[in-house]
């Protein structure tokens, strides 16, 4: 029953965003102002106090080690399988098969389950795709778009801008010097914990909504999209295979973990691509892709929550 209103509260907020869309009560800026709150305040303080006190030791390492490999690998995948798609899709077949949306979808999802405290378990995978989409990533998506080649410079520009990668670091830091821990063991942890726990309680609910909100099922893109979603699917299937042997050896029993990586690596494609393609038909495939593929994430969900939890 728990597992169930646990669903039932995620598609609540989800079908809302969706009202919210079809009756006009929220406009696309308003959502847009909605996200960059989230992006920008919310999404980085739970982030970076997750961080700051989890403990670090050398499997967490080895755990963002092989989760880059892995990336690197699914986006190698997506270059090789470019074909199955026609064009002008295919080109964006590798953007679709690698990388998670962790901040919008995985974390919600994740916290809802089992709780904004386990947070960490989850945030540790969403560091290596933060680095990889820094790096390889955008500079490639960028590329295919405009012809155009990235710098260095650039993508460390757009890394050091960006809220979530600087809270990420921040909460490593402080997670490694013990910082936040002596001070929620002190006085004023408990003003720490409240000012923090009253701006994460929003979390949940705002991203769902703008999730909901921003779902589009276009018909005329479906059959393409399906082939896109097929392969992700199978990727993902063969890629968990390795996340799940290193995560029973080294963190036996730990159901927190093994929770994380079922959620994270059945995250639809990052929500961010749409944002970097200016031309209209790769556009709506991309929104296509990673609405359906809500309903694989919301599968995955269901079954982590009656198994797991």
């Amino acid at each position: 029953m728990e597992a169930l209103g646990s669903l039932l509260k995620i598609l609540v907020m989800l079908a809302i965003g969706v009202f919210c869309r079809k009756t006009d009560l929220l406009s696309e800026t308003g959502t847009n102002e909605l996200k960059k709150l989230v992006t920008s305040i919310v999404l980085p303080i739970a982030i970076f106090n997750a961080l700051a006190i989890a403990e670090y030791d050398i499997n967490m390492v080895l755990l963002f080690l092989i989760i880059l490999a892995l990336l690197l690998l699914a986006f190698g995948v997506g270059f090789l399988a470019g074909p199955i798609l026609p064009e002008p899709y295919r080109r964006y077949l590798p953007f679709v098969t690698s990388v998670y949306e962790g901040g919008m979808i995985a974390f919600p999802l994740y916290i809802s389950l089992f709780g904004e405290e386990k947070l960490s378990n989850i945030a540790i995978f969403d560091i290596a795709t933060m680095l990889f989409c820094f790096s390889v990533f955008i500079s490639a998506l960028q590329a295919v778009e405009s012809g155009r080649k990235i710098d260095v410079s650039t993508m460390v520009d757009c890394a050091l801008h960006n809220p979530v990668f600087i809270a990420a670091v921040l909460g490593i830091f402080c997670g490694l010097t013990g910082v936040i821990k002596l001070l929620t063991a002190s006085n004023a942890g408990v003003i720490y914990t409240s000012i923090k726990d009253i701006i994460t309680a929003m979390l949940n609910p705002l991203i769902l909504l703008i999730v909901g909100y921003n779902f589009e099922f276009d018909a005329k893109r479906i059959v393409v999209a399906a082939k896109a979603i097929l392969v992700r699917v199978v990727t993902q299937g063969i890629l968990f295979i390795p996340i799940f042997l290193f995560i029973s050896r080294l963190y036996p029993h730990n159901t927190f973990m093994l929770g994380a990586a079922f959620i994270y690596m059945s995250a639809p494609p990052s929500l961010s691509i749409q944002s970097y393609i200016a031309t209209e038909e790769p556009n709506k495939f991309i929104a296509t892709v990673n609405s359906l593929y809500m309903i694989v994430t919301l599968v995955v969900y269901a079954i982590v929550a009656v198994l797991l939890t």
